[in-house]
């Protein structure tokens, strides 16, 4: 959120302070939840699921604010295709400005379906996948590219938590001990002197490495445990905003635009991401709260309705949905999920 903000200070920290691993880390953690015993039935069910609220909000963008930007739209630019997996790999002619959907920060979404439809594929050759995403480390240094259409980046670190679905949980905890901590704060140091330097004027910024990146995906891993551990209560207190991670990431970027342009630049901008997220949340909670039925179709939490349809907010609004949808309410939750209160988010 802080990324997508007008001012060049935020941009240059949010992106910069974990080596620009923070597309990266969703990728890893994607593909590793998504790898865990994954059946053709359930990579069709997840990818149905989360194509639903990805149209839903697209299609409300084009019509509620494009019209009055002055932009033009084709039908064919919904999805946000243009080139896939390599630059000039054109499967539709779609220029620069809509070579990803409509809101722009969904590309991701737009990429982990198709991956999520792939994934049963990649898991039956997964002994393939390590020395894949070595091959990219030596020699690719591209970043997950939202104007590529599953990127040799996208695909790379995505393939990279597809190979560890195999392991447990408990290894990475094992692997981000105390010495670690240690390289975790060195590394931190390091591009908050680079960034302090870069706004004097003295150096620029620089550029994403394939390591640098890997590197911010461990880091941010390492500061999740680190809450984990040593401030619990608010880990847990954050847990709990897991469901609402969806329409954080579907609906910042539209909110950003109605917002005042001091609101994304000056100084106030420290502020405005921490205010979004909480207006998000509260629109999640008043969705669970009086119209739970509608959170599978829009914000991707599943069987919400069918639990509470006796509500009757959504006794009168789920034949509505279901009209426009075509389709019927989501499928009993996975049971062997590991992580069943927070996987709506990926």
């Amino acid at each position: 959120m802080y990324v997508h903000l007008s001012s060049p200070f935020l941009q240059a920290v949010s992106l910069h302070l974990f080596y620009l691993g923070r597309v990266p880390f969703f990728l890893v953690l994607a593909g590793y939840f998504l790898g865990r015993n994954i059946t053709w039935n359930k990579a069709f069910n997840r990818a149905f699921w989360l194509f639903i609220p990805f149209m839903f909000w697209n299609v409300l963008y084009v019509f509620l604010v494009l019209p009055h930007d002055g932009a033009s739209f084709r039908l064919e630019n919904l999805i946000g295709i243009r080139d896939v997996f390599l630059p000039g790999m054109n499967l539709f002619s779609a220029d620069d400005s809509h070579a990803v959907p409509p809101i722009g920060p969904s590309w991701f979404l737009r990429d982990i379906i198709i991956l999520t439809l792939l994934t049963p594929l990649l898991v039956r050759v997964k002994i393939l996948l390590f020395p894949a995403v070595l091959l990219f480390f030596c020699f690719f240094n591209t970043a997950p590219d939202h104007t590529e259409t599953i990127s040799i980046g996208t695909c790379a670190f995505y393939l990279l938590g597809v190979a560890l679905s195999s392991r447990r949980i408990d290894d990475i905890h094992l692997l981000m001990n105390k010495k670690f901590g240690i390289f975790f704060w060195v590394s931190i140091f390091m591009p908050v002197v680079l960034i302090a330097l870069y706004s004097a004027g003295v150096i620029p910024l620089w550029k994403e490495t394939a390591i640098g990146m890997l590197l911010g995906v461990m880091m941010i891993m390492y500061a999740g445990i680190w809450m984990e551990k040593h401030l619990p209560g608010l880990s847990a207190k954050i847990a709990l905003l897991a469901p609402a991670c969806f329409l954080t990431f579907m609906l910042h970027w539209p909110i950003y635009g109605f917002l005042p342009p001091a609101m994304k630049s000056s100084l106030f901008a420290f502020f405005t991401p921490l205010l979004v997220f909480a207006a998000i949340v509260l629109f999640y909670f008043a969705l669970k709260r009086f119209a739970p039925c509608l959170l599978p179709y829009l914000a991707h939490v599943k069987n919400t309705g069918r639990r509470q349809a006796q509500h009757g907010a959504c006794d009168e609004t789920i034949p509505l949905i279901r009209g426009l949808s075509g389709m019927s309410q989501s499928s009993e939750r996975d049971a062997g999920n590991p992580m069943p209160g927070t996987r709506e988010s990926f």
